[in-house]
C-alpha cells in the first residue's frame, strides 16, 4: 500500500511538471504570436535581463580550454553565476558565491581572510582561480582570490572536474574563472545602499558608457565600501574596491581593452580557528554561537592592486587573436593568536593552548597570454581550433617572524572559559624574525585543442597541454644576498584533454571526456620533506538538455577520479619542522558520484537555479576520507515575479541541504562527533518603486538552525545565524 502511494504521488508531481511546462511553452508562444501579429518586439517584454539591460543567456558561452563553448557543447559539468542573480542574493564576495555552487561545499573553520575558508568539489579541494582566464596558482599561498569583492565581476563560472587545459595545474575539482566587468555603448549608472544585522552597512555604484561621440572609446568604473561586524564577539570586517576599464576600437577588426582592479579586505579580531567539541569526559561542548576564539589582536589583512590589458583582432569572421597581460601587487599581513584544544576541562577550561605567530608577504604575479581560435570548412561541417600560449611568474616575498614552533609564550596553556569571554591576553614579542624568505613560481604552457565535427550531431574535442613548471625558494639575511634551494622542476608535463558530445535531438546532447591533472605541491612531513607532485585523471559523462524553448537547461553528470601523491593532513596540532601543518601523501585516492543541475525559468516570471550533487572521496583502501564534508548536498535558488497588478512584487529563497558530517579526528577517549543532516532556508522581496528604484529585503537562516560551518575537533566554526539586510538601489 505504501509503494503504491508513493508510486502514485510521484506519477502526480510527474504529471503536474509536464502539463507546468506545457503550459509555459503554450503561453510563451501565444505571447510570442501575438507580439508579431503587432509588429511588436517580444524580446525586450519576455526575456529576463541582467541588471544593466542586457538579456540573461541560460546556455551562454564560456571560455573553456581555449575554445568560447556553450553548456551543451562543453563535456563537463559547469555553472554560471551572473551578475543578477549575484545582486538578487546579495552576494557581495566570492565566498558568498562559492557558497551557492551546485557541487561546491564549504567548510569553514575559521573566519573569513585566514587559511581555515575551504571548498571542496568532487572530494577533493577547490584551488584552481582564474581571473579572465589568467591563472592563479594553486600552491602559493596568498594568490587566490577568496575574498575578491563581487563589485569588478559580471560572471563567475565554474568548471567542475580536471581543469589541465585551462590552468595547466590544479585538483580535479573545479576552476573558478572570474571574468570582468566590460563597459557598453549606451551609458547606464547604478548604485546602491544596504544596511544589514551586525551594523553591515554596504554602499556601491557603478557607472559607464561611451566616452566619444561615435562610441569607439567607452569606460565603466565601479566601487564599494562596505563595514560589518559579524555574529562572533569582536569581529569586524571591512572592505574597499574600486574597478575602472577602457574599451577602445583601434580599427573595425581590433579591440583594446586596460584596467585597474583594487580590492582591500581586513578582519579584525579575528580567529583562524573555532571552538573544541569537546570536554576532557568525553561530553559535547555547546559554546554560544558569538564566541570568539581568537585574541583581541589578532587580525587579517590582504591588499591588491591589479593592472591589465587586452588586445583583441577578429583577422575575419572565423579567426580571432587575443593577448592578455596582467600585472599585480599584492600583499597580506596576518597577526595571528587562536586557540586549539582537543578538549578542555569542563569546571576549569584548563586543556586548551594559545597558538601566535604573524605571516606577512608581498606577492607579485607577471602574466602573458595569448590565444588563437577559429574555424574551417570540411567534410561539409565548421570545424574549430585553438592554440594557446602563456607564461607568468609569481613571487612570493616574505618577512619571517616568530610562531608557535618557537614555543614558549607563542605556545601558552590558557583558561578558555576565561579567554572566550574578553579575547584579552598578552601579545607575544612578534617583531621580525631577521632576514627574508620566500618563493618564485615560473610557468610556461602551450596547448592546442580542436573541436571536430566528423558528422553534424556529433562533435569530438581533443587537445593537449604542454607545462613547464619551476618553482624556488630563497632565504637571505638582512643585508646579504639571496641563497636560493632549487624545488620542484617539472619540464614539458603532458595534461591530455578529450571528450565526445552527441545530440541525440535538437535539444538534447550526451556527452563522455577524459582529463588528466598535475599538481606541484608545497605541503611538507613531519620531517620536512616536500610532497611529490599530485598526480590523477578523471572520466565524466553525462546529458545536457534545454529544455521550454531553450528557457530552461539541465543537466546530470557521473564521474570517477583518481589521484595519486594526494597530500592528507597528519591532524589538528601536528606541524612540520616551519610550522605548517603536516601531511602525508596517500596513493590510490577516489572519488567519484553524480550531479544533477537545473538553471532558468520554467514559468512566466518564475526563475531557478541549482541541483544535488552526491561526491564520496576514499583511499586506496576504502576509507572514506574528508568525513567533515557532506557526501549529499542540494542547494535550489528560485525566484517569483507575481503577475499583474502585483508585477512591482518579486518574492524568493534559496534552500540548502546537506547530509551528516563526521568531524576530522576524535574526542579524548575516542569519541567521534557526527553532526546531522540539515536544512536552512533563505527568503528574500523586491519590490520596484518605480522604473529607476527598488528595494530588495533578505533574511538568511530564517528558522535560525545552529550548527558548525567547519568540523574540526578541535577549532570548529559555527555557521551564521539569522540574518536581515535590506538594500534600496537605483538606476538610470
Amino acid at each position: 500500500m505504501i509503494r503504491t502511494t508513493r508510486h502514485y504521488f510521484r506519477y502526480c508531481v510527474a504529471s503536474a511538471l509536464a502539463v507546468a511546462a506545457m503550459d509555459a511553452a503554450s503561453a510563451r508562444a501565444e505571447t510570442l504570436a501575438a507580439k508579431a501579429s503587432t509588429g511588436e518586439t517580444a524580446a525586450s517584454e519576455t526575456v529576463p535581463t541582467e541588471p544593466d539591460g542586457d538579456p540573461i543567456v541560460v546556455n551562454g558561452e564560456t571560455e573553456t580550454n581555449g575554445l568560447s563553448l556553450s553548456s551543451r557543447e562543453t563535456p563537463q559539468s559547469v555553472t554560471v553565476v551572473d551578475s543578477l542573480r549575484m545582486e538578487e542574493q546579495g552576494l557581495y564576495d566570492i565566498a558568498a558565491v562559492m557558497e551557492q555552487i551546485v557541487g561546491v561545499q564549504s567548510n569553514r573553520s575559521s573566519a573569513l581572510g585566514t587559511d581555515g575558508t575551504n571548498y571542496t568539489a568532487r572530494g577533493f579541494a577547490v584551488q584552481n582561480y582564474l581571473v579572465d582566464g589568467v591563472a592563479r596558482p594553486t600552491n602559493l599561498y596568498g594568490f587566490t582570490e577568496d575574498t575578491a569583492d563581487m563589485i569588478a565581476y559580471e560572471r563567475i563560472e565554474v568548471i567542475r572536474g580536471s581543469a589541465g587545459m585551462m590552468t595547466g595545474t590544479g585538483q580535479p575539482s573545479a576552476a573558478i574563472n572570474m571574468v570582468r566587468k566590460r563597459p557598453a555603448a549606451d551609458f547606464r549608472a547604478s548604485a546602491a545602499a544596504t544596511v544589514g544585522s551586525w551594523d553591515m552597512v554596504r554602499i556601491e555604484g557603478d557607472v559607464g558608457g561611451k566616452v566619444t561621440a561615435d562610441g569607439r572609446i567607452r569606460a565603466r568604473v565601479a566601487g564599494a565600501w562596505q563595514d560589518n561586524k559579524t555574529f562572533i564577539d569582536r569581529e569586524h570586517a571591512k572592505r574597499q574596491a574600486l574597478y575602472g576599464v577602457v574599451e577602445a576600437d583601434l580599427t573595425p577588426t581590433t579591440l583594446l581593452t586596460a584596467g585597474i582592479e583594487y580590492q582591500n579586505f581586513t578582519n579584525t579580531g579575528a580567529s583562524r580557528g573555532g571552538v573544541p567539541l569537546f570536554y576532557t569526559d568525553g561530553t559535547t561542548t555547546d559554546f554560544a554561537r558569538s564566541t570568539n576564539s581568537g585574541a583581541e589582536w589578532s587580525d587579517f589583512n590582504r591588499k591588491s592592486v591589479n593592472l591589465f590589458a587586452s588586445l583583441t583582432h577578429d583577422f575575419d569572421k572565423n579567426w580571432q587573436l587575443r593577448i592578455d597581460a596582467e600585472h599585480k601587487a599584492g600583499s597580506y599581513d596576518e597577526t595571528i593568536g587562536y586557540f586549539f584544544g582537543r578538549a578542555i576541562d569542563k569546571d576549569t577550561g584548563l586543556g586548551g593552548t594559545l597558538y601566535s605567530t604573524r605571516w606577512a608577504s608581498d606577492l607579485t604575479l607577471n602574466a602573458v597570454y595569448a590565444n588563437l581560435r577559429g574555424s574551417f570548412e570540411a567534410l561539409g561541417q565548421e570545424q574549430h581550433i585553438a592554440l594557446t600560449l602563456s607564461h607568468a611568474q609569481f613571487d612570493d616575498d616574505q618577512t619571517p617572524y616568530p610562531g608557535w614552533w618557537s614555543g614558549g609564550d607563542y605556545a601558552k596553556s590558557v583558561n578558555a572559559f576565561e579567554f572566550f569571554a574578553t579575547g584579552e591576553t598578552a601579545r607575544p614579542d612578534l617583531s621580525p624574525s631577521g632576514g627574508y624568505a620566500g618563493n618564485r613560481v615560473r610557468t610556461t604552457a602551450a596547448s592546442a585543442v580542436a573541436r571536430l565535427k566528423p558528422i553534424s550531431p556529433l562533435s569530438v574535442i581533443v587537445g593537449g597541454r604542454l607545462t613547464w613548471w619551476r618553482q624556488d625558494s630563497y632565504t637571505q639575511d638582512t643585508s646579504g644576498p639571496r641563497s636560493w634551494t632549487p624545488g620542484s622542476n617539472e619540464k614539458a608535463v603532458v595534461t591530455p584533454y578529450g571528450g565526445l558530445v552527441l545530440d541525440l535531438t535538437r535539444t538534447v546532447s550526451a556527452y563522455v571526456s577524459y582529463a588528466s591533472v598535475f599538481e606541484p605541491q608545497t605541503q611538507r612531513t613531519v620531517d620536512g620533506d616536500m610532497i611529490a607532485p599530485l598526480e590523477g585523471n578523471t572520466y565524466e559523462a553525462g546529458l545536457k538538455a534545454d529544455l521550454l524553448d531553450g528557457w530552461l537547461s539541465a543537466s546530470a553528470a557521473v564521474f570517477r577520479m583518481k589521484q595519486d601523491n594526494y597530500a592528507l593532513a597528519d591532524g589538528p596540532g601536528i606541524f612540520a619542522p616551519d610550522g605548517s601543518s603536516a601531511y602525508h601523501a596517500v596513493s590510490g585516492m577516489t572519488s567519484s558520484g553524480f550531479e544533477i543541475e537545473v538553471n532558468g525559468e520554467i514559468l512566466p516570471g518564475w526563475r531557478v537555479a541549482g541541483g544535488f550533487a552526491n561526491a564520496r572521496a576514499e583511499d586506496r583502501d576504502g576509507v572514506r576520507q574528508l568525513p567533515q564534508i557532506p557526501k549529499n548536498t542540494f542547494k535550489m535558488f528560485t525566484t517569483y515575479r507575481l503577475p499583474g497588478a502585483l508585477e512591482a512584487l518579486m518574492v524568493g529563497g534559496n534552500l540548502n541541504w546537506q547530509g551528516k558530517t563526521t568531524a576530522d579526528g576524535t574526542g579524548p577517549n575516542g569519541e567521534i562527533y557526527t553532526q546531522g543532516s540539515l536544512a536552512t532556508l533563505d527568503l528574500l522581496a523586491n519590490y520596484r518603486i518605480s522604473e529607476r528604484f527598488s528595494v530588495t529585503a533578505h533574511v538568511d537562516n530564517v528558522f535560525d538552525k545552529k550548527y558548525y560551518s567547519g568540523l574540526y575537533i578541535g577549532s570548529s566554526r559555527y555557521a551564521t545565524p539569522r540574518a536581515a539586510t535590506l538594500t534600496l538601489r537605483g538606476t538610470l
